[in-house]
């Protein structure tokens, strides 16, 4: 059984979202793979292209191995662990799905198999591939066990299981990678839209960031937890938005440039970015913004979202930032 699930670009709404914010992303046409294979042991093995053997657990074990971090999770709400402590191995992210999914379904615990799992989606650039990752294997598990979930559900599952990797159940990635298309979210409630306006978007990858979103996230909500600064970030969200589906490309820049201000104001966007931003508007007449986390230090923050008439490949070029032409994935996770 296979299964793929796109990554994502953050049009508007990164760290926002996890205050109550609007949040705008679309699913673009970089995937994880999962594939799911029988073995004679009553195991769940994990193998991960280019890397080998992941994880590896009888699955008798799995349900004390979800207690366990769940109890963990509580301890790091409780302020006793960091975030980045609750999973023992990074395995245990993909363990813990499947427990979930064997808790909650009727699933034979006698059956043994493999997991092969391979990304295109880059790590840690703002792109959603935990999330990716995770979806492709509970539909996958789900598909091989003749287990129906729909969407909602697999979103349920795959949110659930993220909220171990940032702390928070801050639910965007797993939407848009359950539902493709372009998203937008409120306060969990969701509109998906299939079709991405052609606008001329790229795509610029500033380089893997230092710093995990995790540790973004936690560090934004100390500094600006209880700020107002969240009401402005809500209405250039919906202003964007408006400028978006109209294709309105005047006031979609203004929106994008205000947006970036606000992403630099709360500090995740490194001095080397600032500068691309300033020679985008200098040069081309475009704009971009971080699509993600960004990052607290450090130079690079992954991708960045660029909104141009003229193709940037030249400025990309003097700063070593590949670029590529956007382009969305109106379907989400599915069986292949």
């Amino acid at each position: 059984m296979r299964a793929i699930a796109p990554g994502k670009i953050i049009i508007s709404g990164e760290h926002a979202v996890v205050y109550g914010t609007p949040a705008l992303a679309v699913a673009v046409n970089i995937h994880a793979h999962c594939e799911v294979r029988p073995v004679s042991e009553p195991v769940v093995q994990f193998r991960l292209d280019n890397y080998g053997r992941l994880a590896e657990s009888p699955i008798a074990d799995l349900e004390a191995l979800r207690l366990a971090t769940d109890e963990a999770y509580q301890a790091y709400l409780l302020g006793q662990k960091d975030i980045s402590t609750v999973l023992a191995k990074p395995g245990n992210l993909y363990l813990y799905a499947i427990a979930g999914l064997f808790n909650a379904h009727d699933i034979p615990r006698d059956h043994g198999f493999e997991i092969h799992l391979k990304s295109d989606i880059p790590m840690r650039s703002g792109m959603g591939s935990s999330a990716a990752t995770v979806a492709a294997v509970l539909a996958a598990v789900a598909g091989y066990f003749k287990v129906e979930l729909d969407k909602m559900a697999l979103f349920r599952f795959t949110s659930h299981t993220e909220r171990l990797q940032h702390g928070c159940n801050s639910t965007i990635d797993p939407m848009v990678t359950v539902h493709g298309g372009l998203v937008r979210m409120e306060n969990a409630q969701v509109e998906a839209f299939q079709e991405l306006p052609e606008l001329n978007w790229y795509l610029v990858n500033s380089g893997e960031p230092e710093v995990s979103t995790g540790q973004c996230v936690a560090e934004v909500r100390k500094r600006f937890g209880k700020s107002a600064i969240w009401n402005e970030f809500h209405s250039i969200i919906t202003g964007l938005e408006q400028a978006f589906l109209c294709r309105d490309v005047g006031a979609l820049k203004e929106y994008v440039k205000r947006n970036h201000q606000l992403l630099v104001d709360i500090g995740v966007v490194p001095g080397t970015v600032q500068r691309f931003m300033d020679d985008l508007r200098s040069r081309y007449n475009a704009v971009g913004k971080v699509s993600g986390a960004g990052a607290v230090y450090g130079e690079k923050a992954g991708f960045l979202l660029v909104q141009s008439e003229q193709p940037v490949t030249e400025l990309c070029h003097e700063y070593g930032f590949p670029v590529t032409r956007l382009q969305c994935d109106p379907y989400g996770v599915r069986l292949c």
